[in-house]
């Protein structure tokens, strides 16, 4: 089975949105969900895994909406509801529920903001000129942008700080368009060797090199709406040069270089396993460890994806073998500029139902 370190990072370690979600068109169906499991899903993308709800008069629909809502989420979400008066306004309830916030937090409508590219809002957090009061960091059409618990200090029952950093008015997406938008298609990138410099066995942010052109070839990827998914092997684990903790920790600092690129990685795989491993506790044949394709296989199950729509990005036969076994076109990356590699693949045709990958 494939193993996925627990969530993701911001540019600067954003991990929490404030969503102002009172409204009923919430909780309204789009699709095969509410409109708000969509929004959450979008929010893993850039590493946010907590959520508190601004509930207003919907609170106790939200509580039974809660196990719902988890279950149609690539990863587990920590959702707080915070219930306050109507009366009370968003300020008013940011205040209510200061001690819930985070350092930097991103306020975002219930309703709103659903494709936007956030890496560029994530990345460079407000200046910060320590009075609490941030210049306004976001992007009003879209209804969301980063704010600092601080200013919640400054804020007033009945204030409506949505009205100086968000849009207050705008329709509700096209909700018949938006299931077959959020379900992208997904570039799948393996890791040593083209993503970074394969200097063998690389566990720490001191060996870690950038191959030319990765960090743009991510950020394309991310502005041309796809998925980007790491699949890597990382039998380093098993041959004890270094532990999970190492792995996830050099992830998490991968994954704030690319969202200050413009990029985001969605999701990363790793497999710790080797049939000889020195570390008893990975010494197995499992199916996650390419050439299988276990990795790629549950990533497109949790994040829904089409194989048809998806490339694999692999240094090696083993890469391409696992993209074929799931469904999924390979691309064997021999070194140069990883950009100019991939730009033409995001112009591939999805294949048709019948169609097997080349």
């Amino acid at each position: 089975m494939s193993v996925s370190p627990e969530g993701g990072v911001g540019g600067a370690g954003l991990r929490q949105c404030v969503v102002l979600a009172g409204g009923r068109d919430t909780l309204r169906t789009c699709g095969d969900r509410p409109l708000l499991a969509w929004l959450l899903r979008e929010l893993q993308r850039y590493g946010i895994e907590e959520a508190v709800l601004l509930a207003g008069d919907q609170a106790a629909a939200l509580r039974a909406a809660g196990p719902g809502l988890q279950a149609r989420l690539p990863r587990e979400m920590r959702l707080r509801i915070a219930e306050a008066a109507p009366s009370a306004g968003t300020g008013g309830a940011l205040h209510q529920v200061r001690d819930l916030l985070d350092p930097h937090f991103l306020l975002c409508h219930g309703t709103r903001w659903l494709g936007t590219n956030l890496a560029p809002l994530l990345a460079p957090l407000a200046a910060d000129d320590g009075s609490g009061r941030l210049p306004r960091h976001g992007d009003a059409d879209a209804g969301i942008a980063v704010l600092d618990r601080r200013m919640v200090d400054h804020l007033q029952p009945g204030s409506a700080p949505e009205r100086d950093v968000l849009a207050a008015s705008g329709a509700l997406p096209a909700q018949d368009a938006l299931p077959a938008r959020l379900r992208r298609r997904a570039l799948f990138l393996d890791r040593d060797g083209v993503i970074n410099v394969d200097h063998g066995y690389v566990g720490s942010i001191e060996r870690f090199q950038f191959v030319a052109g990765a960090r743009e070839a991510i950020a394309r990827a991310t502005r041309a709406g796809w998925h980007v998914f790491i699949v890597t092997n990382q039998s380093g684990v098993a041959r004890g040069f270094y532990d999970e903790t190492a792995v996830q920790t050099l992830h998490r600092w991968v994954r704030a270089q690319v969202q200050e690129a413009g990029g985001t990685i969605d999701d990363v795989a790793y497999c710790p396993h080797h049939p000889e491993a020195v570390v008893a506790a990975y010494r197995r044949r499992c199916d996650c460890r390419k050439p299988a394709p276990g990795m790629l296989l549950d990533l497109l199950r949790r994040w829904e994806v089409d194989p048809a729509g998806c490339v694999m990005v692999g240094d090696q036969p083993t890469d391409l073998q696992a993209a074929a076994a799931a469904g999924v076109v390979g691309a064997r990356f021999h070194g140069g500029n990883l950009d100019d590699f991939v730009a033409p693949l995001l112009d591939l045709p999805v294949r048709s139902p019948n169609e097997a990958p080349a």
